[in-house]
């Protein structure tokens, strides 16, 4: 199993960690023997004689003790709140025009303003291929469903098999997206985009959404993703790294798990990279090709 920081990737040989449950059947600590009341007989039958004041409790005026003080609510620390810039990013103008009139070939004139504009650096829509070629190999016959990579978009190895593992992303770690939060997909920070082997649908930008629909998020709480390169598709190179949300790696999350229930409970935060100053850095555990192109955050 693999552990990515903020700042370092560290390779663990073990599988999953087990975790020692606390035994909630004994506390560790020995009780105290209890402490015999003398019985005070009344003077009188008919009268009643009040208890003795505590010492311990001040008396207050009047001669009535003071009400204890509530308890103060507690708020478990987030590992990597001090770590993290929250921050949402301006909606964009939606694309409204699309290349060739088709939505599913992006918008008709590429982004180019930061941090969008960065990792596209060399990027060319149809590969090395002609428009019909590229319709032909990822369209349908009417061009209206694109054809994705099988096995999640990953390499395969000579089994046939994807070739993926698991790693568990620690606080302090970016991670990016092109699309909504809605998905289970990400990269690391910095990734171009043509080694995402995303199809040029991706660089829309919807109604109320960022430029392209591009999300900067960082890791709050530890937990572990599956994680291998990305095969060429859409006639691109691929070969960034992708993570994928594994639903098994979180129970709590029911059966499906998505970047939105990690930012609900506070696995992630967006970030804000169109900020101007203090911008965050990309950890080195990111391929420094990765980083060159992403001008916008500079290496850790």
């Amino acid at each position: 199993m693999t552990v990515l920081s903020g700042a370092a990737l560290v390779l663990v040989s073990t599988s999953a960690p087990s975790v020692a449950e606390p035994d909630g059947n004994a506390s560790g600590r020995p009780e105290a023997p209890a402490l015999a009341t003398p019985s005070v007989a009344p003077a009188d039958p008919g009268l009643t004689v009040p208890a003795a004041p505590d010492p311990a409790v001040p008396a207050a005026p009047g001669g009535t003790a003071p009400d204890a003080p509530a308890p103060q609510p507690t708020t478990e620390p987030v590992p990597g709140a001090g770590l993290c810039r929250a921050g949402t990013p301006p909606d964009a103008p939606a694309t409204t025009e699309y290349y060739d009139g088709n939505v599913r070939l992006g918008p008709a004139v590429l982004p180019t303003a930061s941090p969008v504009g960065p990792l596209l650096t060399g990027y060319q829509r149809f590969g090395g291929l002609t428009e019909d070629a590229w319709a032909a190999d990822f369209l349908n016959d009417d061009r209206t469903v694109l054809r994705y990579p099988p096995s999640s978009g990953y390499v395969l190895g000579p089994d046939g098999r994807p070739v993926k593992t698991t790693q568990t992303l620690l606080p302090g770690y970016r991670l990016d997206r092109f699309g909504s939060p809605g998905g289970g997909f990400l990269s690391p920070l910095g990734t171009p985009y043509s080694s995402r082997a995303l199809p040029p649908l991706n660089l829309n930008t919807p109604e109320n959404a960022p430029l392209a629909n591009y999300h900067v998020y960082c890791v709050l709480k530890p937990f572990a993703v599956d994680t291998g390169p990305v095969a060429p598709w859409f006639a691109q190179p691929g070969m960034g790294t992708q993570f994928q949300l594994n639903p098994a790696y979180l129970p709590e999350a029911g059966g499906t798990l998505t970047i939105t229930w990690l930012l609900k409970h506070k696995f992630l935060v967006e970030e804000d990279l169109t900020a101007a100053a203090d911008l965050p850095c990309v950890p080195r555990a990111v391929p420094q090709q990765q980083n060159r192109s992403a001008t916008t955050a500079p290496v850790c």
